[in-house]
């Protein structure tokens, strides 16, 4: 859908009973505030088109009864979006700490899928201190790929979130965290973007829930692989892409 000037229009704030609102793929750059009214909302789907910066009004924070909050992928640089007081939230998506305060989080407690991309304003601790207190988390990506990118978060990666069975990581690490570092009931993960030096399959391995595992995009940065026999006993599915220096991948019987 496409609007004049990628402006919605405000007499959508008219539409006081609506209760579900997608604009996904939809070509808008500016939310008038009167979106401020739709107070009944209980999923709002703002990932529009991506292309120039979104304009989106302080006003998502009235809508106390959301359930699902999808935010644009790129919104303008002065956009701060207060969000703390959406504590029936249970997905949040792209959520940044660029435009909102990590301590939002803290009372979202319901959340059980989250994705944040973080910025230079805080450290990967302060996100971390927020993210424990939601215990009921199922689904966790975790997007630091842009300016923070040169940063090597070996070592801080301590995940080990007792429900958290699927897990994203576009984070710069030039060694994977140990095991025990990780959710014990994970099922899935995926790693882009990583910059990994040593073979991430020693420790993949080791967790005994792994259903899928995705390595893609320069995850991986050595030139070999081993898949151990015993290791990873309930994998169903295994991609590896755009490895550019993988050479050798050795899958021992048993594996």
């Amino acid at each position: 859908v496409k609007f004049e000037g990628g402006k919605l229009p405000s007499s959508i704030g008219g539409l006081i009973h609506l209760r579900f609102l997608s604009l996904y793929d939809a070509k808008v750059s500016h939310l008038p505030s009167s979106i401020g009214n739709l107070k009944l909302l209980l999923y709002l789907n703002l990932r529009v088109a991506i292309g120039e910066p979104v304009h989106v009004p302080n006003v998502l924070k009235e809508m106390l009864e959301l359930r699902y909050l999808c935010l644009p992928w790129f919104m303008h640089d002065k956009t701060k979006l207060e969000l703390g007081d959406l504590v029936n939230l249970e997905h949040l998506w792209y959520f940044s700490t660029q435009h909102s305060s990590v301590t939002d989080l803290l009372r979202m407690t319901k959340l059980r899928g989250l994705s944040v991309s973080l910025s230079e304003r805080y450290t990967f601790e302060a996100l971390l201190s927020s993210l424990r207190q939601l215990r009921n988390l199922e689904t966790l990506y975790l997007d630091f790929r842009y300016k923070t990118y040169t940063v090597d978060y070996v070592g801080e990666l301590d995940l080990d979130f007792i429900h958290l069975k699927e897990l994203g990581l576009t984070v710069r690490m030039s060694k994977i965290p140990d095991q025990h570092q990780f959710p014990p009931h994970l099922e899935h993960i995926y790693l882009y973007y990583c910059g990994i030096e040593e073979d991430p399959m020693p420790i993949l391995e080791k967790l005994l829930h792994l259903k899928s595992v995705e390595l893609s995009s320069e995850a991986f940065l050595g030139r070999r692989m081993l898949c151990s026999k015993g290791g990873f006993p309930q994998l169903c599915a295994l991609e590896i892409s755009e490895e550019l220096e993988l050479e050798e991948w050795i899958v021992e019987e048993g594996s």
